[in-house]
C-alpha cells in the first residue's frame, strides 16, 4: 500500500512541477513595439526611416511554439510568458524579407513585471 501511495505522490508532485514550470504568469512576459525599416530606398534625416507594424507571431522556446501573439496597427502587443529565453518569429505572411530567418532573441525577466522589448526586422528595401 505504501509503494502505491508513494508512486502517486511522485506521479502528483512531477505533474504540479510540469505545469508550474510552462505557465505564464499574469505578470511576467513580453511588451513593446515590433517596427519594419527601412521603409523607402532612401533614408533622410527629417523622415523616418522604419514604421510599426501589425502581424503575427510565434514565440517559441527550446524549439517548441508556447504562445503567439498580434501586434496592432501602432505595432504594439503583449504576451505573457513565464521567465526565461524565447525566440521570436514572424508568421510567413508578415511584411518583410523572408519572414522565417528573422528570428528574434528575448528574455523574459522574473522581475514580476513585463520585459520592454523593441524588436526591429528587416524590410528588404535597399
Amino acid at each position: 500500500m505504501r509503494i502505491i501511495i508513494r508512486t502517486l505522490v511522485v506521479i502528483v508532485v512531477s505533474a504540479l512541477l510540469a505545469c508550474a514550470s510552462t505557465t505564464p504568469s499574469p505578470a511576467t512576459g513580453l511588451t513593446g513595439v515590433v517596427t519594419r525599416g527601412p521603409i523607402t530606398p532612401v533614408c533622410r534625416v527629417d523622415v523616418p526611416c522604419d514604421a510599426p507594424f501589425s502581424a503575427r507571431f510565434v514565440v517559441q522556446r527550446a524549439g517548441r511554439q508556447v504562445a503567439e501573439f498580434q501586434s496592432d496597427s501602432m505595432g504594439q502587443f503583449t504576451v505573457y510568458l513565464a521567465p526565461g529565453a524565447y525566440t521570436v518569429v514572424p508568421n510567413a505572411d508578415a511584411p518583410i524579407i523572408s519572414p522565417s530567418s528573422q528570428v528574434k532573441s528575448v528574455t523574459v525577466g522574473d522581475t514580476g513585471l513585463l520585459t520592454v522589448v523593441r524588436l526591429t526586422f528587416d524590410t528588404g528595401i535597399r
